[in-house]
């Protein structure tokens, strides 16, 4: 009966204590929604592959911050901050973590001066952070237009 007893509480206690730290749920998402695939979406109705980015550490409103801007051209740090471009912007903690909130995202349309901001409703993960790249997956859905990304991206790190 011990033995019965003993082999009982270790299987329990084996049970209780695995967890499920994989963050996926079997179709190579993360729980949380976000792809693991390579980042796309739609901005303003078409389909958007990225195919470049440039990331920037800024203090913005005195905080260190993280800005990555998303090209479907293959453009990196040779083109400027903030240029045309980079339809796509995220602005985020200058720190690898799993973030809800605290962060910003605009897309803008390559097709005339319509723009939209999303603070809300998406997920961004720095995986890794380093002096030269910063690797990521995030997860945006616009709730009043069909703008949306989702995957995962390298960008490198172009300021110092």
């Amino acid at each position: 009966m011990k033995r019965l007893f003993f082999t009982f509480f270790i299987s329990i206690a084996l049970l209780s204590c695995s967890s499920d730290d994989s963050n996926d749920d079997g179709n190579g998402n993360g729980n949380d929604g976000i792809s693991n695939d390579p980042l796309s979406g739609i901005l303003y109705g078409e389909e958007f592959i990225v195919d470049g980015a440039r990331a920037d550490l800024r203090e913005v409103f005195g905080e260190n911050m993280l800005v990555i801007q998303l090209s479907n051209e293959g453009f990196g740090c040779e083109k400027g901050e903030f240029s045309g471009a980079f339809p796509i912007s995220i602005t985020a903690p200058n720190a690898e973590g799993y973030y809800e909130s605290g962060i910003y995202t605009s897309f803008n349309d390559p097709n005339s001066d319509d723009f939209l901001s999303v603070s809300s409703g998406f997920d961004l993960e720095v995986i890794s952070l380093t002096a030269d790249a910063v690797e990521f997956k995030i997860k945006v859905e616009s709730g009043t237009t069909n703008n949306n990304i989702n995957g995962k991206y390298t960008a490198t790190i172009c300021s110092e």
